[in-house]
């Protein structure tokens, strides 16, 4: 056995070259496929024709045109009724990211599809070397650090796949905060940190490994570059910007915050999705009857009380290892966890987030004698065993729509909390 690791390792190099060679071949040829990017590419184009970027306002035209069934089928509907279906609420991100993907506009859909697979791809190579390169992360103990690559790769494949299939912007954002915790500087740290906040919420989260390690001028440049980047936006058509800021903060974070609901659908793994599935009628009309949910019905309050309750004891952990020294590793892990499992619409390729917890834990664990390695394969395998490659499409569906992506995340969440605060027991 060891024999067949040494050998990977001598030539780990050379196989990860063909895997990050294989992923940006997958990459180019999915570049012409319908994707997620094409809602950033079309609300991009609307800030140069002053159309409203979220389009919540064809379903409020729709509801003043159509009042009987036959208005459905009026010709002059007909392009209303296919925005309603392909673009409403389908960008649901701060304004700035279109804003800033607007010079990729001046390609064709295709084009500027390829681009940003390939500014993904460049972006997964550079976390893969920061991660390699990080001493904080990789243990001197280790024997086989090509092999952990290796493995990393392996365990997120399923989520490195549908990465690329929506073309999405997650290892983006990973590669903007994991820059901004490990880069020495305070200035650059803050602005890299308010950047991928703005374009995406759930990296406030990260705020906390500030706090953590008591850099809290970082805070003070972050939210000095919260208000810069955002006001790029305003220099170039401010009337336009103030009103999507609004319109975003109202129906895109105003219904996240208030309503679980939102997109309760199979593939979201998310708690509140996993909630609506499990107790509200109609969260996912669709595949709710075929797989007999909900088990039972629940109040819209009710739903909110278990979430908070939940998040409080996901959240108990954190402030334990708060109190510890030398943690921020195992922090940081858990944050880019809690940032999919409370995330409001966390879909398969959302839990790309894993790439740094489960490099850190494999590093830890790989060093260290224990029966519980084998606890972490088994944990690190189910996303993976899932797929239907293995399982079958109906049983992934299956498993899909009761959320194993929740509960394999929120193990593996717990496992680093196990980890963490047992080898703190053995320090001291």
């Amino acid at each position: 056995m060891w024999k067949f690791f040494e050998t990977i390792e001598r030539q780990g190099k050379w196989i990860l070259g063909v895997l990050f060679l294989f992923l940006l071949v997958n990459s180019i040829q999915r570049s012409d496929q319908k994707s997620d990017f094409l809602d950033y590419y079309h609300a991009s184009k609307r800030w140069s024709t002053g159309e409203n970027l979220y389009r919540f306002d064809v379903a409020t035209e729709l509801q003043t045109k159509i009042k009987t069934t036959e208005d459905l089928f009026r010709p002059e509907n007909l392009s209303l009724l296919l925005a309603l279906q392909n673009e409403t609420a389908t960008y649901i991100y701060p304004p700035l990211f279109s804003f800033l993907l607007i010079p990729i506009t001046f390609f064709s859909e295709s084009q500027a599809a390829l681009v940003f697979e390939v500014i993904s791809w460049i972006s997964l190579c550079l976390i893969f070397y920061i991660l390699f390169q990080t001493k904080e992360l990789r243990s001197q103990e280790i024997k086989f650090p090509f092999l952990l690559l290796l493995l990393t790769i392996l365990f997120n494949f399923r989520f490195i796949e549908s990465h690329i299939q929506n073309n999405q912007v997650g290892i983006l954002l990973i590669l903007l905060v994991l820059t901004s915790i490990l880069i020495k500087n305070d200035i650059l740290s803050g602005f890299l940190l308010a950047l991928a906040v703005s374009i995406k919420v759930t990296p406030l989260v990260f705020l906390f490994v500030f706090v953590y390690e008591k850099k809290y001028i970082r805070i003070f440049w972050f939210v000095l570059g919260l208000i810069l980047w955002n006001a790029l936006p305003l220099a170039y058509n401010s009337e336009y910007a103030i009103r999507m800021s609004h319109e975003w903060i109202t129906e895109i974070l105003g219904n996240a915050l208030n309503n679980p609901l939102l997109r309760s659908w199979k593939n979201n793994q998310s708690l509140p999705s996993t909630l609506a599935k499990y107790f509200v009628s109609g969260a996912d009309f669709i595949n709710q009857p075929t797989y007999h949910l909900p088990f039972f019905e629940l109040s819209l309050f009710t739903l909110k009380c278990i979430q908070i309750v939940l998040i409080f004891l996901f959240g108990i952990p954190l402030l334990l290892l708060w109190r510890m020294k030398n943690q921020t590793w195992s922090i940081v892990s858990l944050l880019f966890l809690v940032s999919a499992l409370f995330s409001g619409i966390s879909w398969i390729h959302s839990f790309i987030i894993c790439l740094v917890p489960i490099y850190y834990i494999l590093n830890q664990v790989m060093v260290t004698k224990s029966n519980s390695q084998y606890g972490l394969f088994l944990i690190l395998s189910l996303p993976l065993l899932s797929h239907r490659t293995f399982v079958g499409q109906t049983l992934e569906s299956i498993l899909s729509m009761y959320s194993i992506l929740f509960y394999s995340t929120s193990l593996l969440y717990f496992y680093i909390v196990r980890f963490a605060l047992h080898e703190n027991k053995n320090r001291n």
